[in-house]
């Protein structure tokens, strides 16, 4: 199911945008109240399954769970947002999806070999906004800091740019089927985040649990948030223009950054707001030129 050039940067923007608000909300959840990235992760996926299974009526899915592709693709999905979870615990959100910015150096690259198109355009944009990026990186102090977010969590993003395509080929074709690939993927986190709560015990054990009204809206609210995400990504993704969907899931930063500075009050330098700003409104225009 081929996408046109106005769908791809509209399913990304919106991905990235429901990203962006979850982005902040781990953040809070982490890096602010300093709960375990695999207690947190597990309750998220746990809260999303609520969901899944009221939507598993409709859009049957359970036979995808056995299949090995839906399995990687949910590892390489749950390794990515440990990755991103291991980042707000030291780091703020702007410095974390700045350190992802690196990865749309690589990215068009990764996706050219998985599926064969490559779009000069959208690899000079790619290659421009990682090279404002990194000349706005050289004249911080705290280059230590940001070089640390680099290594995690740039390689996580290339493999899943990489994978994405292969893995969700067969199943991209009609809505129905993308949504219970979904399900599935997200089934299969929850699994996986289970298996990993349980393996490294000694990460949570020591902690207490505490389940107020506003945690409880807080994981709700990223559930719905998930799905919305994980369906808009997966269109994206498996699409032959995913190199250009991939710079606009890649400025999460934007939508992050507003909504961490409005919520949690985090300080962001008004340079780092016209960085981030700046390199959207170049990808918007240059995308369409």
């Amino acid at each position: 199911m081929a996408l046109t050039l106005f769908w791809v940067v509209f399913l990304a923007i919106l991905s990235a945008l429901s990203r962006g608000v979850t982005i902040v909300i781990d953040r809070y959840q982490i890096g602010i109240q300093k709960n375990s990235v695999l207690q947190v992760n597990l309750f998220n996926n746990l809260f999303s399954m609520f969901l899944i299974i009221a939507l598993a009526i409709y859009f049957p899915f359970w036979k995808m769970i056995f299949d090995w592709r839906v399995l990687i693709y949910a590892a390489l999905a749950q390794f990515v947002a440990i990755g991103f979870s291991a980042l707000y615990r030291n780091m703020t959100v702007f410095e974390s999806v700045i350190s992802a910015k690196i990865a749309d150096f690589f990215i068009p690259i990764a996706v050219f070999l998985a599926t064969g198109t490559f779009s000069i355009r959208t690899y000079i944009l790619a290659v421009i906004s990682t090279l404002i990026v990194m000349v706005w990186l050289r004249k911080r102090t705290d280059f230590k800091k940001y070089l640390f977010g680099i290594f995690l969590i740039v390689p996580l993003l290339v493999a899943q740019a990489f994978g994405n395509p292969l893995l969700t080929r067969h199943f991209h074709q009609n809505f129905r089927t993308i949504i219970a690939f979904t399900l599935a993927t997200l089934s299969l986190r929850f699994i996986i985040s289970l298996i990993m709560f349980f393996v490294y015990q000694r990460s949570w054990k020591n902690k207490k649990w505490t389940f107020t009204k506003k945690n409880t809206l807080l994981y709700l609210l990223r559930a719905f948030l998930t799905i919305v995400t994980h369906f808009t990504f997966v269109l994206v993704t498996a699409d032959k223009m995913a190199a250009l969907g991939w710079i606009f899931l890649n400025m999460t930063s934007l939508y992050g950054i507003l909504v961490s500075s409005v919520t949690l009050k985090e300080k962001t330098s008004r340079q780092g707001i016209y960085l981030v700003a700046g390199l959207t409104a170049l990808m918007i225009a240059g995308s369409f030129l």
